[in-house]
């Protein structure tokens, strides 16, 4: 055998008949070791997949189970939520609908009231018991095509469940999103619900309503308290005239052109104020108006237009011609010849000629048994049967019949009886004085 250096370690092979040396470089074994290392980290990787697969197959199951269990839970949560925002939406609404009702419910009695109010306001200032004034406005509250909603949630749609998708790992605070539309978020103060709006216009509303109300009342009261210093004011007046005021202000007794099917209004005076307010009122008026009529059917004007001085008056005197004890049936007011005689109340003419010792003499005859004579005229401007009103001139002033010079000789008689003239020539001048 040759010599030959030895450049790697000797494998030997001992042989029961030969004995061979194989030589083998250290570039080969480098090599094989490192096939035999990365063979052996192939079988242990994968005999740990395989041992581990079905470990880590578990944990991404469970994960996922988690996940979806949360994002169920949430699913919940929200449904439970719109459920709860729905069924409080919809209270609301319950409550809302009640308020409307009820505000209609008084708006058409306000409408009512204030129908009452309006006619017995006008009433009384055609008949110039009360002065033009304004009326309680009324309050205007809900059209019937104008619905009320506390809040747009009317209805709901449940979520359907569909392909579970992952929910975040942190989900956002409720209120802290940015909203994009320019909602409030997160530290700005949020908006006023529709709930409150509502629930303040509603208020509003029930304010305006009593308001008006209030003024409906006040406005009754102050009818009522107006009737009656305007009541006692006639009274005291027809006191003067020595009349029966009771008589007079019997119902039936007043005159005019009015009329038609009597259809009272029934009240509760328990009602409440209002009611018991009119309940007060309508009697009160009533009389007044009754009270009224009376007085322009009477003779309390004065019969020529001015200040004019009297020359005798009524009763027992001193005869002009005969100068012994006569009795004098009317009263005297000196006046120019001409002067314009007028009617002291609306009447008819039952006379209108010359009449002995009366001259030429117009009688007038007026309600409740009253007439009215005017003599020793110089002319006379009315015929019998002829209608006048207060203040128609009948004619004009002289000195005819048995006079001693020009004046106006004026009676008031009760049943064709004489009564004293001042006592209504005082009761007018007491109405006058004040307008009624």
């Amino acid at each position: 055998m040759h010599n030959q250096p030895q450049t790697g370690p000797v494998l030997s092979t001992v042989g029961l008949v030969t004995h061979k040396t194989y030589t083998i470089r250290r570039s080969t074994m480098l090599a094989g070791l490192a096939w035999l290392t990365l063979t052996t980290a192939c079988t242990g990787a994968a005999g740990w997949y395989i041992l581990s697969r079905d470990d880590l197959a578990a944990r991404l199951i469970a994960r996922e189970t988690t996940r979806q269990y949360a994002y169920e839970d949430r699913i919940a949560g929200l449904r439970a939520d719109i459920d709860r925002y729905a069924s409080r939406a919809l209270l609301d609404q319950d409550g809302v609908e009640s308020r409307v009702d009820e505000l209609a419910i008084r708006q058409a009695e306000l409408e009512s009231r204030q129908s009452l109010v309006t006619a017995l306001t006008d009433t009384l200032q055609s008949s110039g018991l009360l002065p033009a004034a304004k009326l309680p406005l009324r309050s205007r509250v809900i059209k019937p095509d104008e619905p009320i909603r506390a809040s747009g949630v009317t209805s709901f749609a449940p979520i359907m469940p569909g392909k579970p998708m992952p929910a975040p790992d942190t989900p956002p605070l409720r209120g802290a999103e940015t909203n994009p539309s320019g909602g409030w978020q997160s530290g700005e103060a949020p908006a006023e619900p529709p709930a409150k709006r509502v629930e303040a216009t509603l208020t509003k509303l029930d304010q305006a309503i009593a308001s008006t109300s209030d003024a409906q009342i006040s406005a009754l009261k102050e009818m009522d308290e107006t009737l009656a210093a305007t009541q006692k004011r006639l009274r005291s007046s027809l006191a003067e005239t020595g009349l029966d005021v009771e008589r007079l202000a019997a119902p039936g007794n007043a005159a005019g052109g009015m009329g038609g099917p009597f259809v009272p209004v029934k009240l509760d005076a328990s009602a409440g104020p209002f009611e018991a307010t009119l309940t007060a009122l309508q009697p009160r008026m009533a009389s007044v108006m009754r009270l009224r009529g009376a007085i322009e059917q009477l003779p309390l004007g004065r019969p020529m237009a001015g200040d004019h001085d009297f020359t005798s008056n009524f009763g027992y005197r001193t005869d002009p011609f005969t100068r012994g004890l006569a009795m004098h049936t009317g009263v005297d007011f000196r006046a120019e010849t001409g002067s314009s005689i007028v009617a002291t109340a609306p009447g008819k003419v039952v006379a209108a000629e010359y009449n002995g010792g009366y001259g030429n003499m117009v009688e007038v005859e007026h309600a409740n048994g009253l007439s009215t004579r005017y003599a020793h005229m110089s002319a006379i401007s009315v015929s019998v049967g002829q209608m006048v009103k207060a203040g128609s001139v009948v004619g004009r002033v002289g000195s005819t019949g048995r006079s001693t010079g020009p004046h106006l000789h004026y009676e008031t008689r009760i049943n064709d009886e004489p009564v004293d003239p001042t006592r209504f020539l005082r009761a007018g001048s007491k109405l006058f004085a004040n307008a009624l």
